[in-house]
């Protein structure tokens, strides 16, 4: 019997090379941001805040980052005590917490933002922009 580590299938070998790749961007993006005491987590939670018009609910950010209730409740500490954001219960209803983006927290946005554009750039760099348009077109079927 054939050990199917030996000859993966090519769904398999995109799936790891993108894996790969996302990793060494992360952690690439994470040394780069590290001086505005941001990860790749942090800066997208912002990024998030700031397409809502700078206010959303921790539910919201979570289903759009695609992260656990655990994740987001971290990121949202880790960001408040930067202030960065703040928590406040909606007036409408006490039961939500409204999730808002400070002044600090859009000046660190508007000085971290080009360095994340910078390093996925040269991720994509050796290819020309016909390339970058198929591929583009291929991960959105998937």
């Amino acid at each position: 019997m054939s050990n199917p580590l030996n000859n993966p299938d090519i769904e398999i070998e995109l799936f790891l090379t993108l894996h790969q790749k996302t990793s060494k961007l992360t952690k690439i993006l994470d040394a780069r941001l590290k001086i505005f005491d941001l990860n790749l987590g942090r800066l997208c939670l912002l990024y998030m805040l700031e397409v809502r018009n700078y206010e959303a609910l921790p539910s919201e950010l979570g289903d759009e980052l695609a992260v656990t209730r655990s994740n987001i409740s971290g990121l949202l500490s880790a960001l408040e005590k930067l202030h960065y954001i703040k928590r406040t219960f909606d007036e409408n209803d006490r039961r939500k917490i409204k999730v808002t983006m400070t002044e600090d927290g859009k000046n660190i946005l508007a000085k971290a933002w080009p360095i994340y554009e910078e390093v996925v750039k040269s991720l994509f760099s050796e290819l020309n922009k016909d390339e970058k348009a198929q591929l583009l077109s291929v991960m959105t079927r998937i």
